[in-house]
């Protein structure tokens, strides 16, 4: 038996009768965003997949279609391509789909490549898993908000937004046997805090019940998580990277015939920004320009990713 990695949209060739190949596939998740009332959040969290894509080996990208226009989904999954032309795409409606994926290989129940051999020898063990998404304490709510939405933009849907969360409830739908030396990584607000733990102010936070902690000691990998809230404020650039943008355009009015080269790597990267739905929403083909960071709050927690693994 030999390892591998995938390599997305893997078309392989004549069956081997006793040789079975393990290939390792990275999945990427990316939540709705219908919660974030700012115009310049609207894609963060496709952004942040995007940049995923870019710096790490990832093989399948799985996002909720709630609150994405079809031109956004457009220029998304052609970004994607455009880094990785034979990536897998999967858009799903509900957490349902994302379980049977993860579990499975599949959207739907019905086969099974992760724990047994399909016709041509291989399984697909899952490697890491990247979750962009909203984010309560001990919850991933990949459809924060998603009722009033819909009932304030009159969208027929069955789906709710408690339904669709990753909770202490309902992790345990994970199956334990199709991970393979793997991470989970949620880029998400609060996973690692106890669900309890819910102020701006926790001094005597705990992680022990956390959902990250409730990962780790079932799945038996490693989590990482944020306890305090995540922020995508960087997304698209800094203060400085835009105050150094500002402070290049300035230098090269005075000295016109000097290049200014402090700025160019941001400036290149600004230049092919590009604004969506009646140049409404802002947008770039290259992804994220900086990670998620730890946010500010609630006080008491580290601020940065945590990691969580297994206890006795």
């Amino acid at each position: 038996m030999e390892t591998g990695n995938s390599i997305g949209d893997y078309k392989p060739g004549r069956p081997s009768i006793n040789h079975t190949m393990i290939y390792n596939e990275n999945i990427v998740v990316v939540g709705a965003e219908v919660h974030d009332k700012k115009i310049q959040n609207k894609l963060m969290f496709m952004a942040q997949a995007i940049r995923r894509v870019k710096i790490s080996s990832v093989q399948t990208v799985i996002y909720f279609k709630q609150g994405y226009s079809s031109n956004m989904i457009i220029e998304f999954e052609k970004s994607l391509k455009n880094y990785k032309k034979d990536i897998k795409i999967l858009s799903i409606h509900n957490i349902s789909e994302l379980f049977n994926y993860i579990n499975t290989g599949y959207k739907t129940k019905g086969n099974d490549y992760r724990t047994k051999p399909d016709v041509y020898g291989n399984i697909y063990k899952v490697k890491n898993i990247y979750i962009y998404s909203h984010g309560l304490p001990s919850k991933i709510t990949f459809l924060l908000d998603w009722d009033l939405y819909k009932e304030q933009n009159k969208i027929a849907s069955n789906e709710t937004a408690q339904a669709n969360e990753l909770n202490l409830k309902n992790y345990k739908l994970i199956s334990q046997k199709v991970f393979n030396d793997a991470s989970i990584y949620s880029f998400a607000c609060r996973t690692g805090i106890n669900e309890e733990d819910s102020t701006d102010v926790e001094l005597l936070w705990g992680d022990g019940n956390s959902l990250a902690q409730n990962l780790a000691n079932y799945l038996k990998i490693d989590i990482y998580g944020y306890a305090r809230r995540s922020n995508y404020e960087e997304t698209w650039g800094n203060w400085a990277d835009r105050r150094l943008l500002n402070m290049a355009d300035f230098d090269e009015k005075i000295f016109p015939k000097e290049r200014i080269k402090y700025d160019d790597e941001f400036r290149d990267y600004k230049s092919k920004e590009i604004f969506l739905d009646d140049k409404k929403y802002p947008w770039q083909p290259q992804g994220a320009y900086r990670d998620v960071k730890a946010g500010d709050t609630p006080k008491g927690p580290p601020q940065k990713l945590l990691k969580y693994t297994f206890k006795e």
